[in-house]
């Protein structure tokens, strides 16, 4: 059966600390492919207005020629930093992309989003579609798919019929979980039963969960790629690029993943021997919960509490420092959100945790003792 190889790698900046080419350790791996996908988690312009917000990311347009030489096909511009630079930024960012023939994906210069597009390779034709949690309006003269569920079942049917597979890229999440949320599981699960093939999640910059699911293939985070390790709160700079195997009839083959080490340069590395094999049990352990159906709201909000209120306490104080009293009155309101108020529960059961297993481990001595 006739078949293509798709590559995805998450989180991509173009940037590194010493002027090195991005991709140079990984270039070799990356040319084992027939489509190359990547998040580019950045503006890829030096004018615009900056955003109002504790990290603005951009890196000049020149840079999308690393993209180039590494052989990507399609970009996702659908995510948190497309906005950065203003709408000027975002017209260089897309100019930057299709001028070197990269597709991007999931954002437009127009009023509509961005409507799903067809690639084909070897006989086998894939549709794309990207989206991102967040608001964005059209108002400012582009315009960012978000990520609504009707808005993305209506691309799926569009697409149903007029190609082999349909591709859904997300940029969602909680920054800093190694899993996805229930609400996420059920999304990503709803989208496959509706005739999606393949998620690729990015924007945790964690790896998440592989799940196959009734036919169908969900990285719920691809994690890192060429990104700042040093990013505030990052857990690992491990990472991996996933590898499918598509077939004709909407039919996924195998998927493997390749370890990855991003250096304090940014730059990824292949990781073989041990390492490499320590990452790919990472990801299978990861797995296990949520294929399993075990991953609930209590269990999610006790691993994401610690790293999601830090990060957001110290974006506030850094618009505090620059706003004043309204950012201050926000944060007030934020911290009695229902949200804020499940990852208060999960903290508290974080610190019982411990004694709790030495109860139960107590407990467990008793008969014999």
């Amino acid at each position: 059966m006739q078949s293509l190889k798709l590559m995805a790698a998450g989180d991509i900046w173009l940037q590194t600390m010493n002027g090195q080419h991005p991709f140079e350790k990984v270039l070799h791996a990356l040319r084992d492919k027939d489509l190359l996908f990547g998040n580019l988690e950045t503006t890829l312009s030096e004018r615009g207005e900056r955003a109002e917000k504790h990290h603005v990311i951009s890196a000049p347009p020149r840079a999308a020629q690393y993209l180039l030489d590494a052989g990507f096909d399609v970009v996702s511009i659908a995510n948190n930093h497309s906005a950065d630079l203003g709408v000027e930024g975002f017209s260089d960012t897309l100019t930057a992309l299709e001028t070197r023939g990269i597709l991007p994906l999931g954002g437009s210069m127009v009023q509509d989003r961005q409507e799903p597009v067809i690639v084909e390779r070897k006989g086998i034709s894939v549709g794309f579609a990207g989206y991102t949690t967040g608001r964005f309006s059209s108002a400012h003269g582009f315009t960012v798919n978000r990520l609504i569920e009707e808005d993305i079942l209506a691309d799926i049917a569009f697409l149903t019929g007029r190609c082999d597979h349909i591709v859904i890229s997300l940029h969602w999440g909680t920054e800093m979980a190694y899993y996805p949320s229930p609400r996420q599981i059920r999304l990503a699960h709803r989208l496959v039963d509706a005739g999606a093939t393949l998620i690729l999640g990015h924007h945790p910059h964690t790896m998440q969960a592989i799940e196959r699911y009734r036919g169908g293939l969900i990285a719920y985070s691809l994690g890192m790629f060429q990104f700042d390790p040093h990013w505030p709160h990052n857990l690992s700079r491990e990472a991996f690029i996933l590898s499918v195997d598509l077939r004709g009839g909407g039919v996924i083959g195998e998927h493997e993943i390749t370890p990855l080490i991003v250096d304090d340069d940014y730059v990824p590395h292949l990781v073989e021997g041990s390492r490499g094999e320590e990452i790919r049990a990472f990801v299978d352990e990861i797995s296990r919960p949520v294929s399993g159906g075990r991953i609930t709201w209590a269990r999610w909000f006790e691993e994401i509490a610690p790293a999601y209120m830090k990060m957001n306490l110290e974006s506030y104080r850094y618009r505090i420092r620059r706003g004043g009293p309204l950012p201050f009155l926000e944060m007030g309101v934020w911290l009695c959100t229902p949200f804020c108020l499940g990852c208060y529960v999960g903290l508290a059961r974080r610190a019982l945790r411990p004694m709790l297993l030495q109860g139960a481990r107590t407990l467990g001595e008793e008969p014999g003792s």
